[in-house]
């Protein structure tokens, strides 16, 4: 579908962007498989995402909103460590697309708990759902003319 489509070029997105922000050792994993895990890491996860029409004369407009929590770990799973993690992670608000689309985060949260980074992070698309329908008129002439005061 469209949608997975769309999630997958945002991770890959994300997933270069976490490459330049940090060391070229930080591995980046796309799912939660945790075995044989490298630390440093990321793991970068879709939540979920939610769409509402947008307003306007085009009633195929959408909003989506996606949702992701990139957790991190540490070497040692140290806080300080792990604060640095999610201070550079800040640098996501712009994300360029595998299409060289380039889109900014709507929202960004950072929380660290049992020893690991969870950074939560949303984007904001606008999409627009098959063509319009806008009926076309044939042949259809308009003459007017300015009534004129007596």
């Amino acid at each position: 579908s469209v949608l997975i489509m769309v999630i997958d070029k945002i991770v890959t997105g994300i997933s270069l962007k976490i490459r330049k922000i940090f060391d070229v050792s930080y591995k980046v994993y796309d799912d939660n498989v945790q075995q044989g895990m490298e630390k440093p890491c990321f793991f970068i996860n879709y939540l979920d995402g939610n769409e509402n029409r947008d307003i306007g004369i085009n009633k195929k407009n959408y909003i989506d909103i996606l949702h992701f929590d990139i957790t991190g770990f540490s070497k040692n799973d140290d806080t300080p460590s792990l604060m640095e993690m999610a201070d550079k992670l800040y640098d996501l608000e712009y994300i360029t697309l595998t299409n060289n689309a380039l889109i900014r985060a709507d929202k960004m949260q950072s929380k660290i708990e049992d020893g690991v980074l969870h950074f939560f992070i949303d984007y904001k698309l606008f999409i627009c759902k098959g063509e319009n329908d806008n009926t076309q008129m044939n042949n259809y002439d308009l003459n007017g003319e300015v009534k004129k005061d007596g």
